[in-house]
């Protein structure tokens, strides 16, 4: 199975790795598997992890992800 660091999965999702840490942070998505080399903890995301952190994204987030979705608003 393909896995992907959290710069590849930032990549591919179109956000900043700053924002899955904040996402991770706030509890907003579930933590990948997190694996420790040579004293250094590595988060691979697997494609199951993606596909949750593309519905997260849908659900919050407009366009490229620069648009927070408010309650009640409409979309564009």
């Amino acid at each position: 199975m393909r896995t992907y660091s959290i710069s590849e999965a930032a990549r591919l999702l179109g956000v900043d790795r700053r924002t899955l840490h904040r996402w991770i942070r706030n509890k907003l998505v579930p933590e990948p598997a997190v694996q420790v080399i040579s004293g250094v903890r590595l988060r691979f995301w697997s494609e199951a992890d993606l596909a949750k952190l593309r519905r997260h994204k849908a659900a919050r987030y407009w366009g490229k992800g620069k648009r927070t979705k408010t309650k009640g608003q409409r979309d564009d």
